[in-house]
């Protein structure tokens, strides 16, 4: 019973780091390992890469003018 229950807590741990969802900032990075992608022209890289980007409005950016 201590093998089994070692095996299911191993299954959990698994499947939680499985599971996790990835961050929204990674989405070029998955772009970007696309064939159609790498055979793009760079007008068309630009509109994938900006269809997956996060869109931050100015007021949500830091100041970074001052300090």
């Amino acid at each position: 019973m201590i093998v089994v229950g070692g095996g299911l807590a191993g299954v959990t741990i698994w499947f939680w780091n499985a599971a996790r969802p990835d961050p929204e900032v990674l989405a070029p990075l998955e772009i970007m390992g696309d064939r159609g992608f790498i055979m793009a022209d760079d007008r068309e890289k630009i509109r994938l890469l900006n269809a997956v980007r996060i869109h931050v409005s100015e007021n949500q950016h830091p100041d970074l003018t001052s300090n």
